[in-house]
């Protein structure tokens, strides 16, 4: 069985890297794709959101600390957000919701 290889950089080792990275510093993955804003943005945001959250609500800010990690991850590997691809699924429901709640004409 033959297999093949990629070469653009998407190999399991890379996405490894940028999976460690991300754990150790927020954004990190950004910084080595080369997207130094989102990367400085994610970093910054994931502080903010653990120094207001995690002294009231320490769950929450944890689960905005993975969240916002995620994200950085996702978007560095894809050049897509996780709320482009809410906002494409939310507006697909909406749609199907409409055809689904338009009465039929004829009937």
């Amino acid at each position: 069985m033959q297999t093949t290889q990629s070469t653009d950089g998407n190999t399991t080792l890379a996405k490894t890297a940028l999976v460690a990275a991300e754990v150790l510093i927020p954004g990190a993955s950004n910084l080595v794709a080369g997207n130094v804003g989102a990367g400085v943005a994610t970093l910054v945001g994931t502080f903010a959101a653990v120094a207001v959250l995690a002294p009231t609500m320490p769950i929450l800010g944890a689960l905005a600390a993975i969240g916002l990690r995620v994200n950085s991850y996702k978007l560095a590997t894809t050049g897509a957000s996780l709320m482009s691809d809410a906002s494409t699924a939310l507006n697909a429901a909406n749609e199907r919701f409409s055809k689904a709640a338009a009465p039929k004409a004829g009937g």
